[in-house]
């Protein structure tokens, strides 16, 4: 009885061999091609096809070299957020494309998920970490920060590590400067969750903790031209709610409940302004003629629906945000403590005008 001979698998010390070049060579020519010219890696690749050999295995690889090739995005809200909110996929797409120049890859780190085991099994798989606004004292993110991995901390405090920042504050400040410009006096503010949980209606005269740098940093920027503009804190309605368009039009009902003399709302999300504004057609009440409502992100929902009012809103420009996060995570020599500063840019649309109580004035 005939017994097959199974073929030996080729290796990389094979292919050398056969090439008569140094394992090192073949080894670069995958892991580091930059380190070889590229007439011998196209012979070595050609090679190794020809020989059914794909290359050397992740894991002996991740073993040897003690890296991933892989960095690890993490952010507040569940896995499918990242895939319908237009800031965060622009953002991503920024990442993505300073990820396909070098080679790696994106592991996605949502830290609202129901299975927590899950998700710091993730954080064992990547060489660096982009924070993507995250809640300080999370667990997950408390661990991440204690690794020892380069890390990147994108709209978030952190100053032992390299930060990408929007000058939100300035911007807030802008925005709450603009209506109080058009005569608003009554106005409340719709923000997405400061801390974990959603859902308070407070007082912007409240002390807000900094767990969540984006929500501080822009209720501070309102608060600043409230005060310059002598109009007392303790009036102004501060809802949080999921930052959503679903989110947008719960607050909207709720304020408005509240303080049904409303004329404007300062939503700290363009979702949130659409969702604020659809609830306010709804109940009749014409934007901006009886309300002024405007946004933050600049950015076209995914799909680019067509919007029936142009939004008064912050223009950020998120791609250059994530594709500067992951410049500096995988810069040579690391990224230190760098900082960049991404500049947004208000923008009057047509969601804004003067107060109604104001207009015969």
């Amino acid at each position: 009885m005939e017994r097959k001979v199974r073929a030996k698998r080729a290796t990389l010390k094979s292919i050398a061999s056969a090439l008569g070049v140094t394992p090192t060579s073949v080894s670069n020519a995958y892991n580091n091609p930059a380190k070889v010219s590229r007439e011998l890696r196209e012979r070595i690749i050609e090679h190794a096809h020809s020989v059914n050999y794909d290359g050397p295995h992740p894991t002996a690889r991740s073993l040897r070299t003690g890296r991933c090739g892989a960095i690890g995005v993490l952010f507040n809200d569940p896995l499918s957020y990242a895939f319908t909110d237009a800031h965060d996929i622009t953002f991503l797409r920024g990442i993505s494309s300073v990820c396909e120049e070098k080679g790696a890859n994106i592991v996605l780190i949502p830290l609202k998920n129901s299975r927590p085991e899950q998700r710091d099994t993730l954080t064992a798989m990547v060489d660096g970490y982009i924070l993507n606004a995250p809640y300080k004292s999370h667990p997950t993110i408390r661990a991440a920060l204690m690794r020892g991995l380069p890390t990147v901390v994108v709209d978030f405090d952190a100053p032992e590590f390299a930060s990408v920042q929007t000058n939100d504050r300035e911007m807030m400040r802008a925005v709450t400067a603009h209506l109080l410009a058009l005569g608003h006096r009554r106005v409340a503010i719709v923000t997405f969750p400061r801390s974990e949980g959603d859902g308070e209606i407070v007082s912007l005269d409240r002390n807000f903790s900094e767990e969540n740098y984006v929500v501080h940093e822009r209720i501070a920027g309102c608060r600043e031209a409230f005060d310059a503009g002598q109009v007392p804190l303790e009036g102004i309605l501060v809802c949080e709610m999921q930052n959503n368009e679903d989110g947008g039009k719960q607050a909207a009902e709720r304020l408005l409940h509240r303080r049904p003399d409303l004329t404007a709302l300062i939503c700290f999300s363009d979702r949130l302004a659409r969702g604020a504004i659809a609830h306010c057609l709804a109940a009749g009440l014409a934007v901006p003629q009886h309300i002024s409502v405007t946004g933050f992100d600049g950015l076209d929902p995914p799909g680019h629906q067509p919007q029936a009012i142009r939004l008064t809103t912050v223009r950020q420009n998120a791609f250059e945000k994530g594709r500067k996060a992951a410049e500096l995570l995988m810069r040579e020599g690391g990224a230190g403590v760098l900082k960049a500063w991404i500049r947004a840019e208000l923008v009057i649309g047509e969601s804004s005008a003067r107060a109604w109580e104001s207009r015969d004035q």
